[in-house]
Formats: C-alpha cells, sequence, structure tokens
C-alpha cells in the first residue's frame, strides 16, 4: 500500500469511496479486505507518525 493509498482511507472525505472500491474488488472476501486495508493503512500511519516524534527530538 502507498502512503497516498493510507490517506485516501483515513481520510473522512475519501474513506467510504476507497473502501467502496476495495471491497468491489475484494470479491467474495471484500469485507476482510476492507478490514485488512484499514489495518495497513493505520500501520503506516503510525510509522510516519513515530519516524516524525523521532526526528522532533
Amino acid at each position: 500500500m502507498t502512503i497516498n493509498q493510507a490517506i485516501r482511507i483515513l481520510d473522512p472525505e475519501t474513506t467510504a469511496e476507497e473502501l467502496a472500491t476495495i471491497e468491489y474488488y475484494g470479491g467474495l472476501h471484500g469485507r476482510e479486505k476492507m478490514v485488512a486495508a484499514c489495518d495497513e493503512a493505520c500501520r503506516i500511519a503510525v510509522q510516519i507518525m513515530r519516524k516524525y516524534m523521532e526526528e522532533q527530538k
């Protein structure tokens, strides 16, 4: 997942659209793919925030 994809998932203005796309292309496992994508987007965001905090020291 790219940072831009993570942003689209986490940004309230684009969440619904992005998750609908993931669900559609996920087929029978669409809901599972949506949850996995949200988890990955959160991991990316946390990683970036931790790196930012470390750089601010």
